[in-house]
């Protein structure tokens, strides 16, 4: 069952205030908000208030509460260091057996075992690509919502998220830093291009070479983005000391981050507060 706590989290979270922000925005909305989901008017699927979603981790929960689902279980724990490394433990199993809808990304561990190893109905298992391209996101969240039915949520969720990508772009331009050139854990390369970045490197995910740290540190990079996941970049940042070296997420849970909107503004946050 899922727990109040949870469900408590996944409230939707007011993303920006101001008559003039909001003024802004609501003619590119209105727009995107018809077209977003294939502009379906009605939902006729699986109920919402019923259907009950297994995520593999709190990446793709994240992806499942933007596509409308609430009722949802988060199998890896949200304060898990390396959350694709979860392995399933038995008093998982009857979660995924009795589950409307099992989200996973392909990549965790635990992949093989949902695919093949449970003898799980194929129309139960939803994978998705997780990353913060808008154009993947809205994928990935519409496939998820037409399994729930819930096209009618996703498309205001998705409003939500392009909003907070527009801000996000507008915050990093006020301060001028797309002009300076960039490097990039490559698990943070879609995000850092959404919000206007064009990085002239990506490193990662496994520890550079001395040849790959050298090549780096001849370019004229001054900002150096990791993943808080699994950085590696820090020898980067030995060799360019004066470099601004900053560990963004991907996972919701760290920080107080539930949402993918959550995980967009902390990540922007962390690049401009001292900027």
């Amino acid at each position: 069952m899922v727990t109040a706590y949870l469900l408590k989290k996944f409230k939707k979270k007011p993303l920006m205030g101001g008559v003039g922000r909001l003024l802004f925005f609501f003619p590119a909305c209105a727009v995107y908000c018809f077209f977003s989901c294939h502009g379906k008017k009605t939902s006729t699927g699986t109920s919402s208030d019923t259907a009950v979603v297994v995520a593999t981790s709190s990446w793709t929960a994240a992806y499942a509460q933007a596509a409308g689902a609430k009722n949802i279980i988060v199998l890896a724990p949200y304060d898990m260091a390396h959350p694709s490394e979860y392995e399933l433990r038995p008093g998982d199993i009857p979660k995924l057996m009795d589950a409307t809808v099992i989200v996973f990304a392909g990549y965790e561990v635990m992949t093989e075992r949902l695919k093949k190893g449970l003898s799980l109905p194929a129309d139960k298992l939803v994978q998705i690509d997780t990353d913060y391209s808008f154009e993947s996101m809205e994928k990935s969240i519409c496939k998820i919502a037409a399994r729930l039915g819930t096209e009618n949520i996703s498309r205001e969720n998705l409003s939500d998220i392009q909003r907070e990508f527009d801000q996000a772009r507008k915050t990093v331009e006020e301060k001028r830093m797309t002009n300076f050139p960039v490097i990039v854990h490559r698990f943070q390369s879609s995000f850092a291009r959404e919000i206007g970045f064009v990085p002239k490197v990506i490193f990662g995910p496994s520890s550079p070479e001395a040849s790959e740290i050298f090549t780096v540190s001849k370019t004229d990079a001054v900002i150096i983005i990791d993943n808080v996941h699994n950085p590696v970049g820090q020898s980067f940042k030995e060799v360019m000391p004066t470099a601004r070296y900053f560990q963004l997420l991907n996972f919701p849970g760290r920080k107080g981050t539930v949402t993918l909107t959550d995980v967009i503004r902390y990540n922007v946050t962390q690049l401009v507060q001292e900027w």
